[in-house]
């Protein structure tokens, strides 16, 4: 090879290494804002509003064996019973979950829609029936088939609307911690996707964002929007409340748990689904954004958070790209002006990184038996990175599969 081959080549690979250097920084800052601005701080005491009335949307596909636990949480909550109702709208199952949700105190809609299925075509109807028969109710909540809720949900939802807040967001968390080391790493990076980062982005100003479960809406925010089919109808459907003006409240003390899979294998299609469906929201969202982000002087904070978050890769994969650009850089330290300090910086972004992740750990208060089970975590790292790189450079579409449930003996109660 000649030298002025060489040479254009180590510079290509330069600019490469440049390119997916400054692409990791961009989302690294932001993941430093919001970590400084979601640390922990003391909270008041809120709750004990029982002025409105809520339906509880319980969207349900061949969950027979395990809803009940789920429904038994909500029917029970520390809320005036005449104030809510519990609806399940069993979506084209071929089990018994209709009858359970009847025999646990919900009221149960038989949906038989073999050519739409799907959460959001099941949550458009529901609603629709409701509406159409004269239901009563004030606001809507949307929890999983596979979620139980805390008591005071309904309570500390009700603070937040009587705050002004027109769709809130409570705190999305994981059943039976303990069940795995898989379970336990999805614990750790929900209490930062989940909890830190709302808590940062509410308090700059920013929508906290929807994560698909524990969602509640005033009637008619959501009465007069559809939802649509799509892989990540949440965050999809927060999108277009934003650019209408609505922002999302997050009320961290309105806690949902959600059953999460024991094993990889499990998880796949879920993660798989939710990386292709939020790739595609930011390639047709982040240019709109984009658009409006100058013309719309009182809502700039929020335009430009929701361009930032869409930017934000798996944090396995960020850190990942860090430590590819620092090596590379070190390694070219001599060839290349300015490597050492890029080097330099890009070990300090991995620090920030991980920064943010102790931060959402601290966040909840994590046990060290909890923290101790992430010491497993390489592994899952590498198929986190295996799995987004795939999605990120298939052009193949994800269909929606029902993510397998555990069954009761694959898991063990945990705090």
């Amino acid at each position: 090879m000649s030298r002025r081959t060489n040479t254009a080549v180590r510079r290509a690979v330069g600019c490469a290494v440049g390119a997916i250097g400054l692409g990791a920084t961009l989302p690294t800052g932001y993941l430093s804002l919001v970590t400084l601005a979601g640390l922990p701080r003391p909270r008041a005491a809120t709750g004990g509003s029982t002025d409105l009335r809520y339906v509880i949307l319980v969207p349900a596909h061949d969950e027979a064996e395990g809803i009940a636990d789920a429904l038994e949480s909500m029917v029970a909550l520390d809320y005036p019973a005449d104030r809510f109702r519990v609806h399940v709208v069993a979506d084209n199952c071929t089990d018994e979950t209709l009858a359970v949700a009847t025999r646990c105190g919900a009221e149960g809609h038989d949906r038989i829609a073999p050519d739409d299925p799907g959460k959001g075509p099941a949550l458009n109807w529901l609603l629709d029936r409701l509406v159409a028969r004269g239901d009563d109710f004030d606001a809507v909540v949307i929890v999983d088939a596979d979620t139980v809720v805390e008591p005071q949900f309904l309570r500390q939802v009700s603070a937040a609307f009587a705050d002004g807040a027109l769709a809130a967001q409570g705190r999305y968390s994981v059943r039976e911690v303990e069940a795995s080391p898989a379970v336990s790493f999805r614990w750790a990076a929900l209490a930062c996707r989940h909890h830190l980062r709302p808590l940062g982005r509410g308090r700059i100003g920013a929508s906290c964002g929807l994560y698909g479960n524990g969602m509640v809406f005033e009637r008619s925010l959501i009465t007069e929007r559809r939802w649509s089919g799509h892989l990540v109808e949440d965050a999809e459907f927060q999108m277009e409340l934003l650019l209408d003006g609505h922002d999302v409240r997050y009320v961290p003390d309105a806690v949902v748990l959600a059953e999460m899979p024991t094993t990889l294998e499990q998880s796949t299609s879920q993660n798989e689904r939710w990386e292709r469906g939020r790739l595609e929201l930011a390639q047709r969202y982040v240019p709109t954004l984009l658009r409006r982000l100058p013309r719309s002087p009182g809502r700039r904070i929020q335009l430009a958070d929701a361009i930032a978050d869409h930017l934000v890769p798996p944090l396995s994969t960020l850190v990942i790209a860090h430590v590819a650009v620092a090596g590379f850089a070190a390694v070219t330290g001599s060839r290349l002006p300015g490597a050492q300090v890029t080097a330099r910086a890009h070990v300090v972004a991995v620090a920030a990184v991980l920064a943010h992740v102790v931060a959402g750990l601290y966040s909840v208060r994590a046990p060290r038996r909890h923290v101790l089970a992430l010491l497993r975590a390489p592994r899952i790292v590498v198929w986190k990175l295996v799995l987004w790189c795939s999605v990120l450079w298939s052009g193949d579409d994800v269909a929606w599969t029902r993510t397998t449930r555990n069954r009761p003996t694959d898991t063990v109660a945990g705090g």
